[in-house]
């Protein structure tokens, strides 16, 4: 069975990162390269860091098929949740934009995670690890939300641990947290929130950080050059895959303009997954010029 499926996490209000990533996805290249698209998954913290909230969810609005999970930064908009990271026009834009209640439809019955049975694909924001499972020795901070799935992250320093930047686990802590919930091996974790990519496989119970040891080439889908990395994808192996972030906008200032994404296909019974970047070549934030009435037009 053939299938497509669209992925990407972190738009952060990013109008143009969006539209730049739909249109080439809408795209003949890219139909031919990868396939039609079946179902788009939408990772999490759609709102804050960048300028356009209104634009964003009204286009997300009319996506196809598309399905989202929460990111701790919508967590944060929808509940007036303390978050640093926003600067004051972020602040300003998105208080205006939850006066108008118009997000409230986008939101309504988004959960946490996202569970594709036939395609074997968990789909989460941060981390898919049962808040109740971590051990009571981990939590040292006494917030409940900064365990939750949407603001998990996978460690780097080789355990797990919990700062005040989230609960950080083990890739093979995931993998078991899925197992369990999927019953077997073959399957595929994504997830955003650390706006790098990463990637980590299982097999036999080892777990492997196989990122930089991916073939990779550079392909043009609509205009853009399209940096590829292709993860074959096994029956006898689990995978984490972590997608960069999808809309820089609030990160401009930083010199961050790449937009990330993903594409988990099955051609002829080959599964692939396909970590995606494109650069938007703006100019730093400071150095755009915009009415001011752009940001609340909506």
């Amino acid at each position: 069975m053939n299938y497509c499926l669209l992925l990407f996490s972190d738009v952060h209000a990013d109008i143009e990162a969006l539209d730049a990533l739909l249109s080439i996805a809408g795209s003949s290249d890219f139909a031919a390269h990868y396939g039609p698209i079946s179902k788009t998954i939408n990772l999490g913290d759609t709102l804050q860091r960048g300028y356009h909230p209104c634009e964003v969810v009204r286009r997300l609005k009319d996506v196809k098929n598309l399905v989202s999970v929460l990111g701790n930064h919508d967590e944060s908009f929808l509940y007036h949740l303390s978050l640093l990271g926003n600067d004051r026009h972020s602040i300003r834009v998105h208080d205006s934009y939850f006066a108008t209640d118009e997000y409230q439809g986008f939101f309504q019955g988004i959960g946490r995670t996202h569970v594709d049975m036939e395609n074997k694909l968990y789909a989460v924001h941060g981390g898919p690890i049962d808040p109740a499972a971590i051990p009571a020795k981990e939590k040292t901070i006494d917030d409940e939300w900064i365990y939750s799935q949407t603001w998990q992250r996978i460690s780097v320093i080789g355990e797990s641990f919990i700062d005040y930047a989230g609960y950080n686990y083990l890739p093979s802590q995931a993998f078991d947290a899925v197992k369990s919930a999927l019953g077997s091996d073959g399957f595929v974790i994504a997830c955003g929130h650390n706006h790098k990519e990463a990637a980590f496989v299982q097999k036999n119970g080892e777990v492997e950080d196989v990122l930089n040891k991916l073939d990779s080439e550079e392909i043009s889908l609509n205009g853009h050059k399209i940096k590829e990395k292709r993860l074959p994808i096994n029956d006898d192996t689990n995978y984490l895959v972590r997608l960069g972030i999808a809309g820089p906008e609030g990160f401009l200032q930083y010199g961050w303009d790449t937009c990330y994404f993903g594409v988990l296909a099955e051609k002829d019974g080959a599964k692939t997954f396909y970590l995606l970047s494109f650069e938007m070549g703006r100019k730093k934030e400071e150095e755009i010029r915009r009415p001011q009435t752009q940001y609340y037009e909506c």
